[in-house]
């Protein structure tokens, strides 16, 4: 729906309906945390950005940008300080140097230059890590991954992985797909919410046989019902890998439908370290150090890239050689190889 860039000179303007806007980033105000929504301070339309960029009625000096992120419901750039900015002022988070940003549907992810995982916004599904279903308005770090060095982060939909410098991933938030990479149902069965415990005055799990309130809140987090899509899964999830002896075989199989702390993902054996991870929506992308890439999640307009529209439960490896890059859509997935000369 939108389209966020930067201009040459670290100005950031973005597309919606159909029109470009310029917006404007201030050094120093005074903060509002609770503004983590798409509204930003701008705004001039694309037939006076020209304009506007010699107009003297500006005040604060201009803020260079060196990237920025954009989603259905947030706004967030990234100086070449390594500071946030959201709704054009800076984020309240402590000072640390921000080296990356994933942004999901209802949240926020950062990565600090030491390695600490900062999360942001809606948690009504797990998604913050914090073992709590919360929204939280400014970025706290994910006290879990404290003492892990996290190297890079993924955000998809509902869900989040932080990969560590070791090469192990830590998967959390919504798994009503399998995205997670463990097993979101038993016996085609969607599982109910698992019990936990937590301070804050957050909605109660809702299992699959409770009664559906008018709430929103409660609706968001209900068991989903099974789906055509779902009867053409596997059970397994892991098709035709099974026997592939890099998996683990003594993995956990415990089903999962929501997990609000970091969970350690043990699909494959502990020598075979993870290098890369990108989060569609609903769907999940894994490349391991052989070169193998796999896949696991929602897998309803092929975006697992394993042939057919069956979800997987579990990793899968995806026929693909030579892969050196890869990109994860809402929706749909890219994978960069190699040609034949080793290009």
């Amino acid at each position: 729906m939108r389209i966020a860039a930067i201009k040459n000179d670290g100005a950031v303007v973005l597309r919606e309906k159909g029109k470009w806007r310029k917006l404007f980033f201030q050094r120093d105000t005074a903060m509002d945390s609770r503004n983590i929504g798409p509204s930003v301070q701008q705004i001039e339309d694309q037939d006076n950005i020209a304009k506007s960029e010699s107009d003297e009625h500006h005040a604060t000096s201009p803020t260079k940008l060196s990237s920025v992120y954009v989603e259905d419901n947030s706004l967030i750039a990234l100086d070449e300080g390594g500071k946030l900015y959201s709704s054009g002022v800076p984020v309240p988070y402590g000072g640390c140097r921000i080296s990356a940003v994933e942004l999901g549907k209802e949240h926020c992810m950062a990565l600090t230059t030491d390695g600490v995982v900062l999360t942001w916004g809606s948690g009504m599904r797990g998604q913050l890590g914090n073992g709590e279903l919360c929204q939280i308005d400014r970025p706290e770090p994910v006290e879990s991954l404290q003492g892990i060095t996290i190297s890079s982060i993924a955000s998809g939909g509902w869900h989040c992985v932080a990969l560590s410098t070791s090469g192990d991933a830590y998967t959390w938030g919504w798994n009503e797909s399998g995205q997670l990479g463990f097993p979101a149902k038993a016996d085609q069965e969607a599982s109910v919410l698992g019990t936990f415990s937590h301070s804050c005055q957050c909605p109660k799990p809702v299992h699959k046989t409770d009664t559906v309130q008018d709430d929103t809140n409660v609706r968001e987090i209900r068991a989903k019902e099974p789906s055509n899509d779902d009867q053409l899964a596997s059970p397994e999830g892991t098709g035709g890998c099974r026997t592939d002896p890099r998996i683990n075989g003594a993995r956990t199989k415990d089903v999962v439908n929501v997990q609000t702390s970091p969970r350690l993902l043990d699909f494959w054996n502990e020598d075979m370290a993870i290098i890369d991870v990108k989060c569609g929506d609903r769907h999940t992308l894994y490349q391991l150090e052989d070169g193998s890439v796999w896949s696991t999640g929602m897998n309803k307009y092929g975006q697992l890239g394993l042939g057919d529209t069956a979800e997987r439960n579990e990793p899968c490896l995806v026929p693909v050689k030579g892969v050196r890059t890869m990109f994860a859509g809402g929706w749909i997935s890219v994978f960069v190889t190699t040609d034949a000369s080793g290009r």
